[in-house]
């Protein structure tokens, strides 16, 4: 089965991050055809998103308010949706608005994988952790965001299915 979709990600980029970072390419593209079906120009607003990083000090350096520099924290941005906080926190100065460069986003994405690894061993728990929070199981083992995980593993799928030869 001939994936098309698979040719609209930036593998060039994606490869030399992943390379850079020395994690699978193949995670890295599974979380961007998941994020964002390659899109680099996408965002959502998270009405509920409640973990904000040094609002104060980052709208000072950005000469923005403050509610602004909130709202742009609480703001998932680019091929892999990377929270505007995350950023932050992971050590993004500037605007925000700079996640939407696939360089940019990959990387923050792969130091969030590296982050979230040094925390947990199973690749399903990093999965489900990088939508999530962190690996919360329901009663019957499930993720709690099962779904999402489903995802990723079948985009990882179909990459290892081109990479062994299939079509």
């Amino acid at each position: 089965m001939l994936y098309r979709w698979v040719f609209r990600l930036p593998w060039n980029v994606i490869q030399e991050v992943a390379a850079d970072q020395n994690l699978p390419a193949n995670l890295l593209a599974a979380l961007v055809q998941v994020e964002s079906n390659g899109d680099q120009y996408a965002c959502r607003f998270e009405k509920d998103y409640k973990y904000l990083f040094e609002t104060k000090q980052n709208a000072k350096d950005n000469n923005i308010t403050e509610t602004t520099e909130m709202m742009l924290q609480m703001t998932s941005w680019g091929l892999t949706q990377v929270m505007g906080a995350v950023g932050r926190e992971l050590g993004l100065k500037g605007p925000l608005l700079q996640l939407t460069d696939p360089e940019i986003n990959l990387t923050y994405c792969a130091k969030l994988l590296k982050r979230l690894a040094s925390k947990h061993t199973e690749r399903n728990d990093i999965i489900a952790s990088y939508n999530a929070g962190s690996p919360v199981r329901t009663l019957d083992g499930k993720y709690r965001n099962q779904g999402y995980v489903d995802k990723v593993n079948a985009a990882l799928a179909v990459f290892d299915e081109i990479q062994k030869g299939g079509k």
